[in-house]
């Protein structure tokens, strides 16, 4: 059961053996608690005292005497009489059950009812849910806890507000009107706090002058009682505004009194205050009113009768700390921020209201996904399409079939969720004027760009003071209100930026801008990124636009009135063109000097001849140690990752080439190439220093460079190898965003150039390993893209190329760990396609190697050993070898006790050891039941011993891994209620991280190890909870499991499966771990 429920008008609070009625709280035993949640668990139903004896004292023989004692105990708390019962009756020689209504808070359930719904559509589309969608509002059901924690928090505190903080199309409205206000009027309230009446003001809809009267107005809304008697009968809102303006103390005298709040109930009228941005925004409103406005609600929610939630749009924060009143409880937790939902949460939103409302969806005959988990897959790669996806789902519903099916065909139509953003931007701006529609253009030109390949169309943040006119303002605003556009802050500016990109592809009118303008827009990008690489090495004039082409398109730019050029963007064309200038002035004046001093030179020519010698030999001196520096020495530097060395130097060889561009003929092909290098090295250089954008001008700069030496030397081997890094950089920087598809091309080409080499010097050693690691490369994106058989066919060849060039360098410690290094992906990519042998055999390869490597193995060498050990532990375990996977552990615990007494800080090896502790309790056969129960405490222990500087998300992790091991063992050896309380710790913990951190696969396996554990646990005593618990593996899980065939996914899967009934509804995946060999997969 949740932790939080209501028992009649008492909310129960499991975890903290707490009953709560208004101010009233009731402290209970922890085993009165248990025996109440289980009571409530079967609402109505007769439990025998035999039943309740043997689940909440398991193992313990008591007779049924502490049963009695505990039902008094729960009786005199509840305020319950044994004769006369409203609770709990006794039913004689039978047992006990509940009488009052078990009921859970609303937007916090995790199932719901088929066919509960039957008011239409259960999707509200692109308006925000409210009261009425309430039943149907599933997917923030953390948050709505939370904000209704925090508002009972600051009632607390004598102060009712909360401030609600997101950007544009979060969700904010909705969370409020659908999910924080039903609960709040339910009778009784939440957490002690009841709604007795509620209004809303969207400041939005408020017309000049009338700010006090719409807040008037709204007020008038509130009513009172079952006869709902209007709370100011005989006020107008012009007398009431008039009132909250002069007469404020008596308005909040007049609520309280109403109210008529004791000791026992703590009761408020609520007011919403919705769009508080356009209050601090709008010129409707000066600052006089502002300022009124903001202390009158402070009056309110200081009265003690009024509780105000207000929502802001989060990049107007910086508005908000004109106003102290609204900052003043920022500490004790009265500001929220609504952070976008996950993939479990969007299946939710999707899926649960469609059940509630007796809908089906249809399934994609290609691939067997559903178009749930399609629309899932598609909103969870952009958060800003939330409300895009309510629309697509609005309009699925009005265009589904007659037995009530969402139809894949519809969607398709659609164009999904994409598409159906290019239908709304039209609907949209045809409401418009026809100068707001013209304004269009130039709004795009704001948001509209290039990525730096100059090929791909990508958007990108406008601030809105860059706005001139009316109607621009007019048609960003509608934009924003129909969540086409969303607003935010950057650098503490208010900004806005296009809500999803496939706007740009899916509707006609931007589309058809872009191709008129793109030869403008590849212009107005090179510019951009230009100008910030330009400023970012202090305006250095190596940066500046060269003569000719690239000047001359800026310039027709600058005069293009449609795109507007910034400060800096305006600067650097002018210090561009003042460099072109004066390079022009200085040939002219050269050119006069050369014709009157041709005599003299003709004189002197002999005399210069040995000057120009010993010149031609110092230039070349330096051009040669420059080439080292940035050449052999920079190899050596990335080698052992410490490219930062190099800083200085190559800004100082960058000043060497200040004066010469790409195609100066005065520079040789080897300075050329050194320039390339050199900025290839500050490229590096920014990127190990964490400065993406540095580092991605400076290798595209790099790049111009060495390509035009490739274009005369195109089978120079060092410009190959150069040319693979610089692809390889570049790609690294998209592989780190997450950007598959940017990251293939740059891989690509970081694998043509190295086979290049290869082809020109097939027994160099050098091409072989860049060969090899753009090999590498190729395979781990293949992994990150879930193609794991190709992932497989890269290890396997790059792996191929290292034992060749082993086979002549036997004593190079480094290949050993490159190997072991790609060893390892193949285990992985192996094990991705369910082979869970041939993942192991490959970690005996490994542990094999590193054993030959010595017992004087470096550090570096010993990790991967260890962490080979480790990995192949829990693959034998799988494989239900569990002394051979003790056996690995031991070996590894040796290793790490021996690498902490040469380093005994390394948080890396501290964490191995707590990853050891760990293992050692899931693989030993011999654990006692006491020695299981005190792990986590040990656990806890030895991390506070150690002072450990691991992270706060490092501890928790290792604490809720420790806690389910243990529940899954105390089930095994039959102490089932330990288990239950170490499974819902467990379960708390993964929670707390999937929070932090929603796309991290591992923490989803173990929640949904978790359900299962706890699905187990309750199979006998509560089989709709363990049902409910394996439902939610299975959404956990059904989405990974389509791709990737790891038995870490795919036990618990079918574990999952076999508790639902299902299992033959996927024999493939049963029958892959059959035919590897794994165990124990059966529920």
């Amino acid at each position: 059961m949740s932790d939080t429920f209501f028992f009649g008008d008492w909310q129960v609070e499991a975890a903290a053996n707490t009953l709560r009625k208004g101010k009233q709280v009731q402290q209970l035993e922890p085993k009165a608690m248990d025996v109440l949640v289980l009571l409530c668990s079967k609402p109505g139903e007769v439990l025998s005292s035999d039943d309740i004896v043997r689940q909440c004292w398991p193992d313990t023989d008591t007779g049924d005497n502490p049963l009695h004692k505990t039902i008094t105990q729960l009786r005199k708390a509840l305020g319950d009489n044994a004769t006369h019962p409203t609770f709990i009756e006794t039913i004689r020689k039978r047992g006990y059950r509940t009488l009052a209504e078990v009921r859970f808070p609303l937007g916090q359930q995790q199932s719901v009812s088929q066919q509960s719904w039957q008011q239409g559509s259960p999707f509200p589309g692109l308006q925000a849910y409210d009261a009425r969608f309430a039943s149907v509002f599933f997917g923030r059901g953390a948050q709505i806890d939370t904000l209704l924690s925090r508002i009972a928090q600051q009632i607390k505190f004598g102060r009712d507000f909360c401030l609600l903080l997101g950007p544009s199309g979060s969700g904010k409205s909705s969370l409020i009107n659908a999910g924080v206000m039903p609960n709040l009027l339910q009778a009784g309230g939440f957490n002690g706090v009841e709604v007795v009446s509620y209004s809303s003001l969207d400041l939005a809809d408020v017309s000049q002058d009338q700010l006090f009267s719409s807040l008037a107005s709204a007020l008038l809304d509130w009513e009172l009682g079952p006869e709902q008697t209007p709370v100011f009968a005989g006020d107008s809102a012009a007398s009431l505004a008039e009132k909250l303006q002069q007469q404020t103390d008596a308005v909040c005298q007049h609520c309280k009194t109403l109210l008529a709040n004791n000791r026992q109930h703590t009761r408020r009228f609520a007011l919403f205050v919705d769009r508080l941005e356009v209050l601090l925004s709008s010129p409707l409103f000066s600052e006089q009113q502002r300022t009124d406005f903001v202390a009158l609600l402070e009056q309110l929610a200081s009265s003690g009768a009024v509780l105000i939630i207000s929502a802001c749009r989060n990049e107007f924060y910086p508005d908000l700390v004109a106003y102290p009143s609204l900052m003043a409880g920022k500490a004790k937790g009265a500001h929220f921020d609504l952070a976008a939902p996950g993939r479990a949460d969007l299946l939710q939103m999707i899926r649960l209201p469609a059940l509630a409302a007796g809908l089906s969806f249809d399934t994609d005959p290609a691939n067997a996904l559903g178009l749930d988990e399609i629309l899932m897959q598609e909103a969870a790669s952009n958060p800003d399409a939330l409300p895009m996806l309510q629309y697509t789902l609005q309009q699925l519903y009005l265009q589904r079939s007659e037995d009530n099916k969402l139809l894949l065909s519809v969607y398709n139509a659609l164009g999904g969720i994409e598409g159906a953003i290019g239908k709304n931007a039209e609907q949209a701006i045809n409401r418009l004027r026809k100068a707001e529609q013209d304004s269009l253009p130039r709004v795009l030109s704001l948001l509209v760009t290039l990525r730096e390949d100059e090929q791909s169309i990508t958007s990108r943040s406008a601030r809105l003071q860059q706005l001139e006119t009316d109607a621009e303002r007019a048609l960003v605003n509608t934009m924003i209100e129909q969540r086409l556009f969303v607003s935010h802050l950057q650098h503490g500016e208010p900004c806005f930026s296009i809500a999803h990109e496939a706007l740009l592809r899916r509707w006609p009118r931007a589309t058809a801008w872009i191709a008129e303008h793109f030869d403008s827009l590849s212009v107005k990008s090179r510019l951009l990124h230009l100008s910030q690489r330009w400023r970012s090495e202090q305006q250095n004039s190596a940066y500046l636009l060269a003569e000719g082409k690239p000047l001359q398109e800026a310039l027709l730019l600058q005069q293009n009135q449609l795109f507007q050029l910034d400060k800096q963007e305006t600067e650097f064309i002018q210090a561009s063109g003042a460099k072109a200038r004066l390079k022009r002035w200085s040939r002219r004046a050269t050119l006069a000097v050369l014709c009157l001093l041709t005599v003299t030179a003709v004189t002197m020519s002999v005399r210069s001849f040995n000057a120009e010698q010993q010149a031609q030999q110092k230039r070349l001196a330096a051009e040669n140690l420059l080439g080292f520096m940035v050449g052999e020495f920079a190899d050596k530097l990335r080698s052992i990752g410490r490219m930062d060395l190099l800083d200085g130097i190559s800004n100082k060889a960058l000043e060497y080439f200040t004066d010469y561009s790409s195609d100066d003929s005065s520079l040789s092909i080897a300075a050329r190439l050194q320039h390339g290098q050199t900025l290839e090295a500050m490229g590096e250089v920014a990127y190990s220093r964490g400065k993406t954008d540095e580092a991605v001008a400076a290798l595209q700069a790099a790049r111009v460079q060495l390509e035009a030496v490739l274009a005369q030397q195109p089978d120079n081997l060092e410009l190959l190898k150069t040319l693979g890094a610089n692809a390889f950089w570049l790609g690294q920087i998209q592989y780190d965003a997450s950007n598959w598809q940017a990251t293939q091309p740059e891989f690509q080409r970081y694998y043509q150039y190295s086979e290049r080499m290869y082809q020109l010097a097939p027994e160099d050693l050098d091409a072989i390993m860049e060969l090899s690691y753009a090999t590498n490369s190729l395979g781990s994106l293949a992994m990150k893209r879930q193609q794991f058989d190709i992932a497989q066919q890269n290890f396997e060849e790059s792996l191929r190329l290292r034992l060749l060039v082993q086979a002549q360098q036997p004593d190079n410690k480094k290949l050993v760990a490159d190997i072991a290094n790609t060893r390892s992906w193949l285990a992985s990519a192996a094990l991705a396609q369910g082979d869970i042998s041939a993942a192991v055999s490959v970690h005996n390869d490994i542990q094999q190697a590193m054993l030959n490597a010595g017992n004087d193995a470096e550090l570096y060498l010993l990790e991967i050993l260890v962490s080979s050990y480790q990995l192949s532990a829990n693959l034998l375990g799988f494989l239900g070898q569990y002394s051979d996977a003790l056996s690995n552990v031991k070996a590894s615990t040796v290793i790490i006790n021996r690498a902490l007494t040469q380093d005994p800080d390394s948080s890396r090896w501290r964490n191995n050891k707590y990853y050891a502790f760990y293992q050692s309790l899931k693989f030993s056969p011999d654990n006692s039941v006491q020695h299981i129960k005190q792990s986590p405490a040990k656990l806890a222990e030895l991390l506070q011993q150690d002072g450990s500087d691991l992270s706060a998300l490092t501890d928790r992790l290792m604490l809720a891994r420790q806690w389910l091991t243990a529940a899954e063992q105390l089930l095994a050896k039959g102490d089932v209620q330990t288990s239950i309380r170490f499974g819902q710790q467990a379960l708390a913990a993964y929670q707390e991280l999937i929070g932090q951190n929603s796309s991290n696969l591992r923490f989803i396996v173990a929640r949904s190890n978790s359900y299962l554990l706890l699905a187990k646990a309750l199979a006998k005593t509560d089989w709709q909870q363990a049902q409910t618990y394996c439902q939610n593996a299975l959404v956990d899980l059904a989405d990974i499991v389509k791709k990737n065939k790891e038995p870490e996914f795919t036990i618990p899967y079918v574990k999952a499966l076999d508790c639902q009934g299902t299992l033959n509804n996927q024999s493939d995946v049963v029958m892959l771990l059959k035919q590897h060999g794994a165990l124990n997969f059966n529920f």
